[in-house]
């Protein structure tokens, strides 16, 4: 039991104690009441520095998650715009292989591939203006603006190579090395290697009637790659190597890892965890080898036949690649939202109040508050005891 202080006017110990427990169950009240109201366990930082700070930081991440959500499924928009175009071309290298075909007979009458050379014209120009016209955001998408290049250039006369065009789905770093054989470049082979020198496929083309000239655009379908020659010879061996291009960036992740040296693909190709990057071809005529094809004399209809075999092939491949990236761009989302639901849990746990807790808590705090009261009110009266002793 502790012992009585006496009688004293000036400090009212037993006021000050009731008084500083009563501040202590009406801060807690007010705090409650906060915490219901907001649904926030966290409301100012002096609540949980640390958790502020990592709530904050998780936010930072979902949002940034959210967006890139987004930021995919726009990418599947832009890939999806990019194959509508191809589709529709696809439908007129068909029919330009089916002119092609019908000219390649000797059935036919100089007027008769006449004809059928009108017809050809225009939808190889038609396959020009699709390929240029195909825009998503004012952003052109199959004209070679997004295609992979070549860089590198090793060529012992330039004027011998005018142009090319790489298939998206060559690897970057590929090293492309063109031999020619005999006068007037008869035949014409083209090797591909990777970045370390390893021979990985070769394709050869031949052209016994006089050779290949200026203008002549060989199709190397098998590794990718369509090359336009120039006014000159190719000299013995010539070598390129294929260098990403203008690519295209999507970001699909919260942070920005532009310099961060991610791991690599089993082809070479860095990888990222924060973004893909993707090629898409060159479709117009010029870049499908079409360009300088005819159906107006029956050599050409059938060179025809071979250059159309070669653009079809190329676009199969251009919609496989975009395929693929419409998948992966489905999976990204989907381990984006997982991550989100994730992160927004984790957040929750540290950052949202616990409403039984909280309950339970304003329920005690409001009966200390009201207790507290009524003591004080006693203690206040001990005081008055002392004028007992001056009566």
């Amino acid at each position: 039991m502790a012992l009585a202080s006496g009688f004293k006017v000036n400090t009212n110990t037993n006021a000050l104690q009731t008084y500083r427990s009563y501040s202590k169950s009406q801060a807690g009240l007010e705090q409650n009441i906060e915490r219901l109201s907001s649904g926030l366990r966290i409301n100012r930082a002096a609540d949980d520095t640390a958790g502020q700070a990592i709530s904050q930081r998780m936010r930072n991440q979902s949002t940034g998650m959210r967006q890139a959500v987004r930021n995919s499924q726009q990418a599947t928009n832009y890939l999806q715009t990019a194959e509508g175009g191809l589709n529709e071309i696809h439908g007129i290298l068909s029919r330009m292989r089916e002119l092609a075909v019908q000219s390649a007979s000797d059935n036919l009458t100089n007027n008769d591939r006449f004809s059928i050379e009108l017809e050809y014209s225009q939808l190889k120009n038609e396959v020009s203006r699709i390929g240029n016209s195909t825009t998503y955001n004012n952003m052109t998408l199959i004209n070679g603006d997004r295609a992979k290049g070549v860089g590198s250039i090793d060529l012992d006369n330039a004027a011998a190579i005018a142009n090319y065009s790489v298939n998206s789905n060559v690897a970057t770093g590929n090293v492309f090395e063109v031999t020619a054989i005999g006068p007037g470049n008869k035949t014409i082979t083209l090797k591909m290697q990777d970045s370390n020198g390893n021979e990985l496929a070769s394709q050869t083309l031949h052209q016994p009637d006089g050779g290949f000239g200026e203008s002549d655009i060989l199709n190397f379908d098998d590794l990718g790659m369509t090359i336009t020659l120039g006014g000159d010879e190719l000299t013995v061996t010539d070598k390129f190597t294929v260098t990403q291009g203008d690519f295209v960036t999507m970001q699909i992740g919260a942070y920005n890892d532009a310099h961060h040296r991610g791991s690599l693909a089993s082809d070479g190709t860095q990888l990222t965890e924060n973004r893909i990057t993707l090629n898409l071809s060159d479709t117009t005529s010029r870049g499908l080898g079409i360009q300088d094809s005819g159906v107006d004399a029956l050599a050409d209809a059938q060179r025809a036949v071979n250059a159309l075999d070669s653009a079809i092939e190329k676009v199969n491949d251009e919609r496989s690649n975009i395929g693929s990236l419409q998948n992966r761009f489905e999976f990204a989302v989907s381990n984006l939202q997982s991550g989100i639901q994730n992160t927004d849990a984790s957040r929750s746990s540290i950052l949202d109040a616990d409403f039984a807790v909280e309950a339970a808590g304003l329920a005690k705090n409001q009966i200390l508050t009201q207790s507290g009261t009524a003591m004080l009110a006693q203690a206040n009266q001990i005081s008055q005891n002392v004028l007992s002793l001056l009566k």
